[in-house]
């Protein structure tokens, strides 16, 4: 009983306020610290765990690593040390367990799978540069850009496997094999110009990918035997798509009514300035089975077709 009337007294002399004040700084910064997620050093995923765990394992005999060359006279080298996620330390539970049975984890970066940090000279590529430095193609794109009478830009990507994939032994390839693969449709109330281009993924930096193709040549070992064409490179422009441009003038909206949410209010998807947002969509398995043996050529017709 006596509890009882301590807090019933306890209640009547400190009123509760509502809402309750906002957290201060220091507090916020510390609670965020504490629920940050850090990678597993070993596999570069998530971990649900932090553990200490036997590192001799992480040193493969045969070298998974490769030091970066910036000239050809480099020797290709081995990184020193342990083959693990720059900067991490934590292990997650998979990893702990296998590596406390004496074994190299299966998802580890020692067992092959290290790729190492993205250079910058591979960031920043355009889908139509990322196309050039390919050696191997083994899809077939449809590019369509879809201007609304409001002037929001959105793209798609519907990408395809070819039934031969094709192989380069010098990039990029001649201008006009890139109609081969890539197919660009661009859907509008104006026939672009030189400013639209420039906020689609179609266009291709000369520069860029050739210090792409330079760099891939001197660091990845499948590009060590690769002719890098600068007479091809030189044929390509960069004030408009190295393709041929599919017009259909349309005034109206660029929402996919299949795709629309419900709460969904937008008259239209996309932006009104600035790069594009940009999706791709893949067909692959049963999707293409009822195609036959139908040529790529018209298999992109056909998809020409039905976004007309």
């Amino acid at each position: 009983m006596s509890t009882y009337r301590q807090l019933k007294r306890s209640k009547s002399t400190q009123p509760i306020d509502f809402p309750p004040p906002p957290l201060k700084e220091d507090l916020t910064d510390a609670t965020v610290e504490n629920f940050i997620e850090t990678a597993c050093a070993v596999c570069d995923l998530l971990p649900l765990s932090e553990a200490k765990f036997d590192s001799s394992l992480l040193s493969p005999i045969i070298p998974v690593t490769r030091r970066e060359r910036r000239a050809p006279s480099d020797s290709i080298e081995p990184l020193s040390g342990l083959v693990l996620l720059s900067g991490y330390d934590g292990i997650c539970k998979s990893c702990s367990q296998e590596l406390s049975e004496g074994k190299v984890p299966t998802d580890s970066l020692a067992n092959g799978l290290w790729i190492g940090e993205v250079p910058k000279e591979l960031q920043g590529l355009s889908w139509t540069e990322k196309m050039l430095i390919s050696r191997i193609k083994h899809n077939i794109c449809t590019v369509k850009v879809h201007v609304s009478g409001m002037s929001k830009m959105k793209a798609n990507v519907v990408s395809h496997s070819l039934p031969m994939p094709k192989i380069y032994d010098a990039l990029p390839p001649p201008c006009e094999d890139l109609d081969e693969v890539l197919a660009f449709i661009y859907i509008g109330p104006n026939v672009p110009t030189a400013r639209e281009f420039q906020r689609t993924p179609m266009l291709v930096c000369r520069n860029r990918v050739k210090v792409t193709l330079e760099w891939l040549k001197l660091n990845h070992s499948d590009y060590a035997d690769l002719n890098i064409s600068y007479k091809n490179l030189d044929e390509y422009p960069e004030d408009e798509p190295p393709v041929v441009v599919n017009y259909t003038m349309s005034m109206n909206t660029n929402k996919d009514s299949e795709s629309t949410a419900v709460n969904d209010t937008e008259e239209d998807d996309g932006v009104e300035g600035g790069q594009c947002p940009f999706v791709v969509h893949g067909l692959t398995g049963t999707y293409l089975d009822h195609l036959g043996k139908v040529r790529p050529h018209e298999i992109t017709a056909r998809a020409v077709k039905l976004w007309e």
